[in-house]
């Protein structure tokens, strides 16, 4: 029950504290938790879990974006490691600047990062309507960081046992799914109505499932849908069309 409230309202965080950040300035230092949460949780956790189930804006991305998401492919360019560190650097380097040039100003410097988060609001709102809804977090800087530091820690940890896909989620079509995403449904919709014999797996209330789908994809965003064990990454109407026309004999 607590994964359903939190994908329903969460991303009510985000609205509100753009809102009350513009008239109380100071409030936008709070945005040091969603800035270091990512990070930290992936560190202590191996995964990027803040990502794909806490994040009010990815939460904001799944509920009221995907509404509104044109559903394209998105360029290769936006999730290539250059353009990842590229965008890293200029955010925290705005960062720095306006923090240092606010002098100890609470106020000045909690506006600081009030017009980040509005500016980075903006950028994931126009991509994710032309895209997927999910674009920004492809090139988040909290989720690259989560990420280099997930990749950091298994070159000083010891490995340790993944879970492995079973035989049954190696073949024919599986979509993971999680709770109170509409982005599910939608894709679950298109492979009924296309007539489609799937499995349904849904991450949140099955945590192995979630473990083996990073440990076989490397990822734990949903919807995810793998076809005789490949992940198709470019989740737009388009494609996935095509990519179940290929793979998958049509039912009658």
């Amino acid at each position: 029950m607590a994964v359903k409230t939190t994908r329903s309202y969460a991303w009510s965080i985000l609205v509100l504290f753009l809102i009350i950040g513009w008239i109380y300035p100071v409030v936008g230092i709070m945005a040091i938790i969603c800035m270091t949460a990512p990070v930290a949780v992936a560190l202590v956790s191996g995964k990027r879990k803040w990502c794909a189930m806490f994040c009010p804006r990815g939460i904001f991305n799944d509920v009221i974006l995907a509404k509104i998401s044109r559903r394209r492919k998105v360029p290769a360019i936006l999730t290539s490691n250059y353009f990842k560190t590229g965008f890293l650097i200029f955010l925290m380097a705005n960062l720095v600047v306006g923090i240092v040039n606010a002098r100890g100003d609470l106020t000045a410097i909690g506006f600081v990062f009030v017009r980040l988060v509005s500016l980075t609001t903006a950028i994931a709102i126009v991509l994710g309507y032309i895209y997927s809804q999910r674009t920004w977090c492809g090139f988040c800087p909290m989720g690259f960081l989560a990420t280099l530091g997930i990749k950091a820690g298994n070159l000083i940890r010891k490995p340790r046992r993944v879970p492995e896909l079973s035989q049954a989620q190696k073949q024919g079509v599986i979509l993971y799914t999680g709770e109170n995403c509409p982005a599910c449904d939608r894709v679950k919709e298109m492979l009924q109505r296309l007539k489609i014999v799937f499995q349904e797996i849904n991450i949140d209330r099955n945590k192995s499932a979630r473990d083996a789908l990073v440990a076989g994809h490397r990822s734990a965003a949903v919807p995810a849908l793998v076809v005789d064990g490949k992940l198709i990454k470019d989740m737009s109407d388009d494609n996935l069309q095509k990519q179940l026309a290929e793979n998958v004999r049509l039912a009658g």
